[in-house]
């Protein structure tokens, strides 16, 4: 009993899809969905679904639509009789990466089920086009890309690659030879070190940073050398600037100037006065700190360093001495230290007072002052 209920469903099923299609004019199309597989970003994509007029009515298309901007149809705008034939002409943008599935949406007269077409693919992106290689720089029987070249700054902890293009240009077969002069900064990499007319090779050479001694700009040249009678040199030429990136032991070996304070409030003064303040500091690196300049920012204030050379873990002092003479309010002044500690090479000390006017001894400027630890006023 349940089979014969399965069977009777599935024949009236299918006798309401085919009384369905009967009657309907039937509009039939060489495909429904079309694959355009795997296409190139920028490549046309277009293709003709083309369709017959199998019903007994003049077909006239009233709407083709596409499911977005990135598609766009066209089609035939005359009536199709019985048995004749039109198109619909689809366009994709494959400017679009990546996979994609669009919908076009026609609506034809006399007024029935619109029919959906679809369009899919995939869109990879084209790869960049490699510029062609131009061997301007002529050595014996090599032509190379450039022969110099300039790496800018690179700190010395890191490392970095510049590449030159060769090209055998003469009709005999050329060697590289196992000599190299290359400076222990420089480590030299050729794919192909021997060359058929015509065959080309990469020379890499590796800028290595910590095989530099000292920071700052470099000028350097790389020899090789190949089997032919005359030229056989050649060089190759890297500039650029090393910045210097100590480590931790490199650090702690070098001097370091460690102030107690980099500041002083020296609250109100009477015009007239001269005010002095010493700023304490150690030496906390491992080598001599050497004091290079002290200079104030104006002339009203004199400094004087104690000492020239620190040792390592000996305490000094800088005294900074500012005459208020002619001068009231609000006094912020700026002296500036220079030493070799690598991390601190530059040191800004801030020295401020509030200048008061004294009715009583307008014209009595004065002893000068002593330089000394903390404030003196006189």
């Amino acid at each position: 009993m349940k089979y014969r209920t399965l069977s009777l469903l599935l024949l009236f099923t299918s006798l309401f899809f085919f009384t369905y299609a009967q009657e309907n004019p039937d509009v039939k199309f060489n495909e429904m969905t079309h694959d355009f597989g795997t296409i190139k970003q920028g490549d046309p994509a277009e293709f003709v679904f083309k369709f017959t007029n199998t019903s007994k009515e003049i077909l006239q298309l009233t709407q083709v639509k596409a499911s977005c901007g990135c598609t766009t149809p066209s089609w035939t705008r005359d009536s199709v009789k019985p048995g004749a034939e039109g198109e619909i002409s689809v366009k994709y943008n494959t400017n679009r990466v990546g996979p994609f599935t669009k919908s076009v949406t026609v609506t034809y007269h006399p007024d029935k089920k619109p029919v959906v077409l679809y369009i899919r693919g995939k869109v990879e992106p084209t790869e960049p086009a490699v510029p062609a290689i131009s061997y301007k720089e002529v050595v014996g029987g090599l032509a190379f890309d450039k022969l110099s070249t300039n790496i800018g700054t690179m700190d010395s902890d890191k490392e970095i690659k510049q590449v030159f293009q060769v090209k055998n240009i003469s009709p005999i077969k050329i060697d590289f030879t196992d000599r190299f002069e290359v400076g222990p900064m420089f480590r030299v990499d050729i794919d192909r070190t021997s060359l058929t007319p015509g065959q080309t090779a990469t020379i890499t050479v590796s800028v290595l940073g910590r095989a530099f001694k000292e920071g700052g700009t470099f000028d350097e040249q790389i020899k090789l050398y190949t089997t032919e009678q005359e030229d056989a040199a050649k060089v190759l030429r890297i500039t650029g600037n090393i910045h210097k990136v100590l480590s931790a032991e490199e650090k702690a070996a070098l001097p370091n100037i460690e102030f107690a304070t980099t500041s002083y409030e020296g609250g109100k003064v009477l015009e007239g006065e001269k005010v002095s303040y010493a700023f304490p500091f150690t030496n906390t690196g491992k080598q001599d700190l050497i004091i290079e300049s002290v200079k104030a920012s104006c002339g009203c204030t004199a400094t004087a360093p104690k000492d020239k050379v620190i040792k390592p873990g000996q305490a000094s002092e800088i005294v900074a001495t500012f005459d208020s003479r002619g001068r009231r309010g609000r006094q912020s002044k700026s002296i500036t230290v220079k030493t070799n500690d690598p991390d601190n090479p530059t040191t800004v000390l801030r020295f401020a007072v509030e200048v008061e006017s004294d009715p009583f001894h307008a014209n009595d400027l004065g002893p000068a002052a002593k330089p000394g630890t903390g404030i003196n006023h006189e």
